[in-house]
């Protein structure tokens, strides 16, 4: 009996093996439905190597399958192999010309490389098959917008023209940036785009040195040269000799740079060098006013140094070589040409505007004769292609740039710190740094920042009382390796100087935000107004970020100071996520004792 039992249960299980294999122990055969499920499973589970693989395998078994056909055009736009995605797509209309999805395939595909008319003539085509399809409807009102921008302005507008022969020119002369179009939001204002994706590290802008005007080539110019011949003692020497290339070139009826010169603005009036007496109303009290009159006086100077020099130079205005020389602050380069550095203008690459942080990166390649731009991180198609100017204050932005940047975590205000006329010690302190009555400390709102210490350091120093202590005091904020006075140097002294160095700080905030006839609270409200120019919406925010930093040192000596009357305990815990923790720490509460 068990042996029957036994003989039974080998068939049985014999039998139900041979069933789970498919028959006669065979594996189940592969078919394109079976690719195509392995395809639809990794491809939701956004695996796409293992799709491609298996809709790969199911068109090996059947290449007329229009749903693998889109379903790989599908991964193939995932990857961003947009032309593989064409291809597939165009076969799987051939195949199945009732087959929707290859439609709204090619159409995708062609929108990711920016050719909008042809992607819409397939939203249409495939509209035409079935009028209320959801996918190519929302695409149509996607791609219509995408065109609207694109025609902003008019193809044969003079403002487009000018900038279609500037890059017909670049493209001529061997320029590569086959993933970037200008785009025109309004007359005046345009962008750099990605046509395409951009990978991270790609190359996306290769300008060659036959298109880039270099400092070497102003200096050899008919004026360039009397220049180097005056040996002339130039504020800005570089952007002195770059301006007047431009204006000697612009002077000539044919220059060879002429698609670049015309692409320069005729009107800087953005910038507030050019502002008029009502926009710079804006600005009452604020010492940015200071900056730009003295830019004004620094070109005025330079201006006139040449024209001494060179006296032909008089042909060209004040006011014109003002203009470029604001053109060339806000657009030059520096690199280095075979092993020698030097400043230029770069076509194209002078027009991607600025952003924080750095998207892409860019430098003179010997290796590729040219100038070359590459992309930090993956850029998606559409998205504006961004320079970096760096981490500055708003001063120098607007007065460099002639535009503002929001929430700019770099704004300074400068502090003027004076030493006391009345203070006993006043010729010994002033001869210790070098007969100076004065320093000015751009701070910014943060206690992190070294001119923080820097600020609190001068502040310690002027508020001395103990001249014996002067020698030690001094010693400490010497460094060898850079010799002179160095304020950071000079650590909290006592609780009664560390009280006068706040309540100096705290005057200081005051004496600045008093300046102002606005407060920082209507600052707020006025940016809210539709009725403000660009300068004036500049203004305030100018401003703004001035008052935002005497507001935080205000109350910073604010709290402090009432810190100081406390138990080194209660300090602790006060100092315990204040924006002032740093300073409480390491200032306050070792004055407290223990």
């Amino acid at each position: 009996m068990i042996l029957i039992f036994l003989l039974y249960f080998s068939n049985g299980l014999t039998l139900l093996i041979n069933l789970k294999m498919g028959g006669k122990g065979k594996k189940k055969r592969d078919t394109p439905e079976s690719f195509k499920e392995k395809g639809n499973s990794a491809f939701n589970m956004r695996d796409f190597s293992r799709a491609l693989e298996s809709y790969s395998k199911g068109l090996e078994l059947d290449p007329n399958h229009a749903t693998l056909l889109t379903n790989r055009a599908s991964v193939y736009i995932e990857l961003h192999r947009y032309e593989d995605a064409i291809t597939d797509s165009a076969k799987a209309i051939e195949v199945d010309p009732s087959w929707i999805k290859g439609y709204l395939r090619m159409a995708l595909a062609l929108r990711e490389l920016s050719r909008f008319h042809e992607a819409i003539d397939f939203v249409h085509r495939g509209l035409t098959i079935k009028p209320d399809f959801e996918e190519l409807l929302i695409l149509q009102k996607g791609i219509e917008e995408d065109l609207a921008i694109e025609t902003a302005l008019p193809l044969d507008h003079p403002e487009r023209v000018k900038f279609d022969n500037l890059i017909k020119w670049l493209l001529d002369g061997g320029a590569q940036f086959p993933k970037l179009k200008l785009r025109f939001y309004s007359k005046d204002y345009r962008g750099v785009h990605s046509t395409t994706f951009i990978a991270k590290n790609e190359t996306i802008v290769i300008i060659p040195r036959t298109h880039i005007i270099t400092l070497e080539m102003a200096k050899a110019t008919p004026i360039g040269q009397k220049m180097v011949a005056a040996n002339l003692n130039l504020l800005s020497p570089k952007h002195s000799f770059l301006s007047s290339f431009i204006l000697q070139e612009k002077a000539k009826e044919e220059s060879w740079w002429k698609p670049y010169l015309d692409i320069l603005p005729e009107s800087y009036s953005n910038f507030p060098i050019f502002y008029t007496e009502e926009d710079k109303e804006w600005l009452t009290g604020s010492p940015f006013l200071d900056q730009v009159n003295e830019k004004i006086q620094d070109i005025e100077e330079d201006y006139n140094a040449i024209v001494e020099a060179v006296p032909e130079f008089a042909e060209f205005p004040l006011f014109e070589f003002s203009k470029i020389r604001m053109g060339v602050s806000s657009r030059i380069f520096g690199m280095q040409i075979d092993g020698n550095k030097t400043d230029g203008f770069v076509p194209l690459a002078d027009m991607l505007n600025h952003r924080r942080p750095r998207q892409t990166t860019w430098s003179y390649e010997d290796s590729k004769n040219g100038f070359v731009i590459e992309a930090m991180e993956d850029i998606e198609r559409g998205l504006e292609v961004m320079d970096s100017y760096g981490k500055k204050c708003n001063s120098r932005f607007l007065l460099n740039y002639g535009f503002i940047v929001r929430n700019n975590d770099a704004n300074e205000y400068p502090f003027k710190c004076k030493l006391r006329e009345d203070d006993p010690n006043l010729m010994t302190k002033r001869n210790l740094i070098d007969g100076s009555l004065s320093q000015t400390f751009r701070v910014q709102a943060d206690e992190k920042e070294n001119i923080f210490s820097d600020f609190l350091g001068f502040l310690r120093f002027v508020e001395l009382n103990d001249i014996s202590i002067l020698p030690r005091i001094m010693e400490e904020c010497q460094e060898e390796e850079q010799p002179g006075f160095k304020p950071r140097k000079i650590k909290p002294i006592s609780l009664a100087n560390e009280r006068r160095v706040l309540q100096h700080v705290q005057k200081l905030a005051k004496n600045g935000i008093d300046l102002y006839p606005e407060t920082l609270e209507s600052d707020a409200q006025i940016l809210l107004r539709e009725d403000l120019t660009e300068n004036q919406r500049n203004c305030v925010l100018m401003r703004q970020g001035e008052k935002q930093i005497l507001d935080w040192y205000f109350k910073f000596a604010e709290q402090a100071l009432a810190l100081l009357d406390l138990e080194r305990k209660d300090v602790k815990k006060a100092a315990k996520g204040s924006p002032y923790e740093s300073y409480l720490t390491h200032s306050i509460i070792p004055l407290l004792g223990k």
